[in-house]
């Protein structure tokens, strides 16, 4: 596998990425002028109208370097895409009152994520897409639907119309090309976007321009993408139509452009999580699909200088070690850190037994931005960030009467329970009410491509897909794991501490019981160190909220699994600075606890303890949306002979019930030097939450975050 800092795979690649990296390849909307007739239409009508005047408006990016183009971008004038909320005015006006700001120091509304299902326009284009609403539009007689699956109607056959555009420019611009190689590209390219994807392609490089041209509707992640190009990949080798490399250059040239899609003004254009996908996992048969396609696609990616996409492995039982080890190989030699690792069998699981998914369902899943899960052609379901530990403050600073009465832990726990539902119960309200806001607005372009849409004749703001999942991301789940080890410790089994203490230090945030916080920190049986007390409280707690999601659903009737992570921003900062001491030894006002693993040099023991303890407790496969961050010591990365042994470890860490790693191996000393001197440091790059971010452009709450975790006592 050649790293980029070698040789580019071509001049064609190399030119393309200096365009890409410099902003140049980022694609401006053309303004558009409306009909001020169009005032008197009905609402849908003019929406749908506008969408289409401005898609045929629109100028294709197309240089002599390029074999792709298509790619479009919808400005406030129309309602756009689902993944920018663009031109959506009731949403906008929920998240200008709600976007992350804290309602109840419980909730802060923050964004969705998507993927369209690339499928059907790969298997039958666009035409079988309006044959397919011409069937729906014969069931059903509401004029609102009717008025839903004709606007549909009007933007497929407007990106019909679009493509021919692309294809009439292309061949233009080719007469002004003197390279014959690239004149021949753009030739080819003209005469593909007369056939795509207005019908089925016939070729792995019709079907790399079909998912790039219907990405403008919805420019978020690709899905399962080796699984949607294995079998014209595989088509094409065989008959000699394409090489290897010459695959390997398309998939880069989508991926730059996928890149280029981000402004470079925008503090995400460095960061990893605005694209993300997935490959390998199991497919309808049962068996494990990782191929020579996912390792084509996995290597196209590693040998460019680019931030995103990034890529995760769903991992099952039946993947071979070696493409474990090609996927960690890769991580370990990339500096842009785009790289991940997901149980795919233990997602499955939960896709099925607790969401109510049928298997051939429960397989189609992709992960999303910050590690988000989406069903393909669905979106995240949930708009929100929750705070767990408020249960735990509420119980010391709220109800310490109560608490104090309670004489074993089978009863405290019985009562934070109750404290933990009250809150769910408003988390998961307000949720609903973000959502029932976006319902007010109708999308059209991104529902074209969203499962069940077409067939509900509803869009999916509105609850038209057929399969989707919400998990709300919790902040504060191991504050809350280890307040809970601490109670029962230090209270119930050690009686080392009576309630009414605790209570007293909490109240007083630690002031005049140092020596008790002390003790904790160093005696308490903190989650991660794989002991009999951290392990049950763990499970407890997840058996908890098992009980409250399993058969709970959102406004729309979607399923509810669980997230931790902290995304983009910085809701572990926002949500403790509210948030009271808690008995783990947090102080008021610090941050909460973000992903599952430990941190501040809690996990006492090693590696191996840490991963049992994370493989145990989660047995349903509620954390959909977790990260598990892995700080692991540089050496047990770069060295082969210790490199091997770390593979096997995290091997048998996903065959034990891990969910999720991505991996980090920088010194705690040498972050803390990047913080003291930036300019010193600023190709360090590191995982944050599900995505990948130079330090030195972090924020400092987050820096000290990830350094944190690095900590050893």
């Amino acid at each position: 596998m050649k790293l980029f800092g070698g040789d580019f795979t071509s001049e064609r690649i190399e030119k393309l990425t200096q365009m890409s990296l410099s902003g140049n390849m980022y694609v401006h909307p053309v303004t558009t002028e409306f009909d001020r007739m169009d005032l008197f239409l009905s609402k849908q009508k003019r929406e749908v109208k506008r969408i289409c005047e401005f898609i045929a408006n629109q100028e294709p990016l197309i240089t002599e370097y390029s074999a792709l183009t298509g790619f479009f971008r919808f400005d406030e004038s129309v309602v756009g895409d689902a993944f920018n909320r663009i031109g959506h005015p009731a949403t906008d006006e929920c998240i200008r009152l709600f976007y992350l700001q804290k309602v109840q120091n419980l909730s802060s509304m923050d964004w969705q994520h998507a993927t369209s299902d690339y499928r059907r326009v790969l298997e039958k284009g666009l035409v079988g897409i309006i044959e397919d609403i011409d069937v729906s539009l014969a069931q059903h007689q509401a004029e609102e639907e009717v008025e839903f699956l004709t606007g549909l109607k009007d933007i497929a056959h407007a990106l019909i119309g679009w493509a021919k555009k692309c294809s009439d420019r292309a061949a233009e611009f080719a007469k002004t090309v003197e390279q014959e190689e690239y004149r021949a590209n753009l030739e080819r390219l003209s005469k593909a976007l007369l056939r795509v994807p207005k019908y089925a392609p016939g070729s792995f490089y019709e079907a790399v321009l079909s998912i790039y041209v219907c990405f403008s509707a919805n420019p978020d992640s690709f899905g399962t993408l080796d699984r949607y190009l294995t079998p014209f990949y595989e088509q094409d080798l065989a008959t000699g139509a394409i090489t290897r490399e010459e695959a390997k250059e398309l998939l880069q040239e989508m991926y730059l452009m996928v890149q280029a899609v981000t402004p470079i003004s925008s503090d995400a254009f460095t960061k990893g999580g605005q694209s993300h996908f997935c490959i390998g996992g199991r497919d309808k048969d049962g068996k494990d699909c990782f191929n020579s396609t996912s390792r084509l696609i996995v290597e196209s990616m590693m040998e460019l200088p680019i931030y995103i996409p990034q890529v995760t492995l769903r991992w099952t039982n039946d993947t071979p070690r070696d493409v474990l080890r090609f996927m960690l190989d890769a991580e370990r030699n990339d500096p842009m850190k785009r790289i991940s690792v997901t149980n795919d069998d233990k997602r499955i699981k939960a896709h099925m037994h607790i969401c109510g998914f049928p298997y051939e369902e429960a397989i189609n899943y992709t992960l999303v931005g910050c590690n988000e899960p989406a069903m393909l052609g669905g979106m995240s379901a949930n708009n929100s960030h929750g705070n767990l530990a408020h249960s735990v403050e509420a119980l010391f600073h709220e109800q310490a009467k109560q608490v104090c009465e309670a004489s074993t832990f089978e009863q405290f726990h019985e009562m934070f329970k109750a404290s933990l539902y009250r809150d769910l119960d408003i988390i998961y309200h307000y949720d609903d009410l973000y959502n029932l806001e976006r319902a007010k607005d109708i999308n059209y372009v991104s529902s074209l491509f969203f499962n069940g849409c077409i067939e509900n004749a509803k869009s999916m703001t509105r609850g038209g897909v057929n399969y989707a999942i919400s998990c709300i991301m919790f902040l504060g789940t191991v504050n809350v794991i280890d307040s809970l080890a601490i109670v029962k410790q230090f209270i119930y089994d050690e009686k080392l501490v009576t309630m009414e203490e605790l209570v007293r230090a909490l109240q007083a945030d630690w002031q005049g019981y140092e020596e008790l916080r002390t003790a904790i920190l160093k005696r308490g049986k903190f989650f991660g160190n794989d002991d009999e007390t951290s392990n049950y409280v763990a499970k407890l707690f997840y058996d908890d909220l098992y009980e409250y999601v399993k058969s709970k659903k959102t406004v729309f009737g979607y399923p509810v699994l669980l997230g931790d992570h902290t995304g983009y921003n910085e809701h572990f900062k926002w949500f403790g600075e509210d948030t009271k001491a808690t008995p783990d030894g947090r102080y008021a006002g610090t941050p909460l606890t973000y992903g599952i693993s430990q941190s501040g040099g809690k996990d006492r023991n090693d590696l191996t303890a840490l991963l049992n303890a994370i493989s145990k407790f989660d047995v349903q496969g509620l954390s959909s949306a977790t990260v598990t961050n892995l700080s692991l010591d540089e050496h047990l990365i770069r060295q082969d002979e210790y490199f091997e042994k770390t593979v096997d470890l995290l091997e048998t860490y996903l065959r034990n019930g891990g969910m999720q790693f991505q991996l980090n191996y920088v010194s705690t000393e040498e972050l803390r030097e990047a913080k003291a001197c930036p300019e010193l440091h600023k190709g360090l790059r590191v995982r944050v939450t599900g995505y990948s971010e130079y330090f030195t452009n972090l924020k400092e709450t987050t820096q000290d975050s990830i350094i944190e975790r690095t900590i050893k006592e």
